[in-house]
């Protein structure tokens, strides 16, 4: 592949403009990249009080995912601040999402019943325990509105179009992400906000649980002895802007984000085979469409959440593109954990960190790795530097959205 040779002055470019996010791992991004440099890891919690609830919920035994703390905060004001902190970054004012050429997207999933408070209506359901019984009072249609979330920001910031709520699996962020570069790419957008809400109810860990990601304790992407992801809860916002528009207000530079959308059968039944020639072919298009060869990347922070299927397809994939080349692969989702449908703007904003730091920092494990792609993989490394302008970050999903991006920095 060619070395990057586009034109500096092209304007319909997407820029990473401003983001920012709330974790149970790091209330900030700075405080992400913080604890990633001292190897902080995210500490397991058990989803349900005991195994007797556990049971009682129709699960076969305790399962390990973390909350986030909101400490009395509602979503929305929790996403208001989120978006506000980003347009900061960005050195926007909420004024400026009004107008035609802005969009927000809201990925994820917004308010929801528990399925655990359903189980209590089971046993609990005449008028006096209605009044009592705390769960039950969950079960009202205000709980379940999924657009609430939408009109509030719609209205909180006077947007001209209702945020689209995109839920798909892994890459809900990520999917909206690739919509607004390409409606930037076509000069239709000079604004993009993509809002991810990721927010754990019992009936996802049911979930994960049928697609055997919560199998064993050990939590090490690409490793033999991982089979298990460590689902976490998590708030996140990702501003992209045209470059054009952003250079019409006096700035300049800025991390350019290309990608590439390919959707295969939907589901886990896929084999391993097909599914590394599928993610080769994506992280090939987008590399060739970024005008990027291996060896002008920095590192590739793949999808790599601790499933052993999709890891084993991964690495795989991986494998064939770099062939000889030496190629850094860094996986943090054992370490921080897995944010179910924002995992992707996560791993950009470490990305964009990279980036603009000429630093990589290496994930922490104990687990040994995969022999195949362990020539690849930094782990307990600490912190490398590196001279190189491009990323590229790898998003997968058991919808079967295979998504490629590639960030760039200055082009020579």
């Amino acid at each position: 592949m060619p070395s990057s040779s586009k034109d500096n002055g092209a304007p319909d470019r997407a820029v990473l403009a401003g983001s920012s996010l709330c974790l149970p791992y790091a209330t900030d991004s700075e405080t992400l990249i913080a604890n990633l440099s001292q190897g902080k890891c995210l500490e397991k919690a058990a989803w349900f009080v005991s195994e007797r609830q556990a049971r009682l919920c129709r699960m076969h035994q305790n399962k390990s995912a973390v909350r986030f703390d909101r400490q009395g905060r509602s979503v929305f004001d929790l996403l208001c601040k989120l978006i506000d902190n980003a347009l900061l970054q960005a050195k926007l004012a909420p004024h400026q999402l009004t107008g035609d050429r802005v969009r927000v997207y809201l990925s994820g999933l917004g308010p929801r019943v528990d399925i655990s408070d359903y189980y209590a209506f089971y046993h609990h359901n005449d008028i006096e325990d209605l009044k009592c019984v705390n769960s039950l009072r969950n079960l009202n249609v205000a709980a379940m509105s999924q657009d609430q979330l939408a009109t509030g920001l719609a209205r909180h910031y006077d947007l001209a179009c209702l945020p689209p709520c995109l839920h798909c699996s892994s890459n809900s962020a990520l999917s909206a992400l690739h919509l607004g570069i390409q409606a930037i790419e076509s000069a239709a957008l000079d604004i993009v906000v993509v809002v991810n809400c990721s927010e754990i109810k019992t009936q996802d860990i049911h979930f994960l649980e049928s697609q055997s990601m919560l199998e064993g304790e050990v939590v090490q992407p690409f490793s033999d002895a991982g089979k298990c992801v460590l689902p976490s809860e998590g708030f996140s916002v990702l501003i992209v802007e045209r470059a054009g528009h952003r250079q019409a207000r006096q700035l300049a530079g800025g991390i350019e984000l290309t990608s590439v959308y390919s959707q295969i059968s939907a589901g886990r039944s896929n084999d391993s085979a097909q599914l590394a020639s599928s993610l080769l072919k994506v992280m090939s298009s987008v590399m060739k469409k970024a005008q990027v060869g291996c060896d002008d990347l920095c590192a590739i922070i793949p999808h790599g959440n601790g499933s052993a299927d999709s890891d084993r397809a991964e690495a795989q994939a991986i494998v064939s593109l770099l062939a000889e080349s030496t190629v850094h692969v860094l996986a943090y989702k054992g370490q921080i954990g897995y944010v179910t449908t924002g995992s992707g703007i996560v791993d950009l904003i470490i990305g964009h960190a990279a980036l603009t730091d000429k630093k990589l920092i290496s994930p922490v494990g104990k687990e040994v790795i995969r022999e195949s792609i362990s020539r690849h993989l930094l782990i307990n490394a600490g912190a490398i530097s590196h001279n190189k302008e491009h990323l590229l970050k790898v998003g997968l999903g058991v919808d079967g959205s295979v998504i490629g991006i590639v960030m760039s920095g200055q082009r020579q």
